[in-house]
């Protein structure tokens, strides 16, 4: 064999040995098609997932719509379903619920939650700018904020509610002291109703 033919032998051993151990460097790091790739596409443990905003504006939890804590009857088939009464780190408490109109007939008289004062009325129309927390073991009554323009934090412009329907509603309040696990709620037409206090 020529000197030529030797060396031409040798460029294809080491052509054929460093293509194996190209292909065994790629299957190994997961290269391939068996979804190793997916796994960087998942958060580790120690991620969390970014703060949502709640109907109040403020970042703070989510309500969840399908547990009712309790429910409230008004009147003429008005009934608010209460789904979360949550404390958070700002000093405040979020009530938010679900109004629904139960009966056949449109309702017309979500006025009158939104208290007497008349500058309120201007302002916020129908709203439950009227309701109150009541903290018994304190003997304190804490009233729906209100914005520098005097709106109230709270459902506003509700209008005439239509027969069988319903929509997401919510009241926040200043909160109690830490000690305080449960209030009362009050809002003009509806029942007295005793809610426990959760945190964020």
């Amino acid at each position: 064999m020529s000197m030529w033919q030797v060396s031409q032998a040798r460029r294809t051993v080491l052509a054929v040995v460093t293509t194996s151990v190209l292909t065994f460097s790629l299957v190994s790091c997961g290269g391939g098609d068996d979804g190793g790739d997916k796994a960087a596409d998942k958060p580790s443990t120690g991620q969390t997932a970014a703060p949502q905003e709640n109907g109040t504006g403020g970042k703070g939890t989510v309500a969840d719509d399908s547990e009712v804590i309790l429910s409230i009857k008004g009147q003429d088939g008005i009934v608010l379903d209460v789904n979360s009464v949550i404390r958070d780190s700002g000093g405040f408490v979020t009530v938010n619920g679900v109004l629904k109109n139960t009966s056949d007939k449109d309702y017309s008289d979500a006025i009158l939650w939104t208290g007497s004062e008349l500058d309120l009325i201007r302002a916020a129309g129908a709203s439950f700018a009227g309701a109150t927390m009541v903290d018994k073991a304190e003997k304190k009554r804490y009233y729906v904020l209100r914005d520098t323009e005097n709106r109230p934090l709270a459902t506003m412009k509700i209008g005439n509610i239509k027969a069988n329907s319903e929509q997401n509603v919510f009241m926040q309040f200043p909160a109690p002291p830490e000690s305080t696990a449960e209030v009362d709620l009050q809002i003009p037409t509806f029942q007295n109703a005793t809610l426990e206090i959760t945190g964020e």
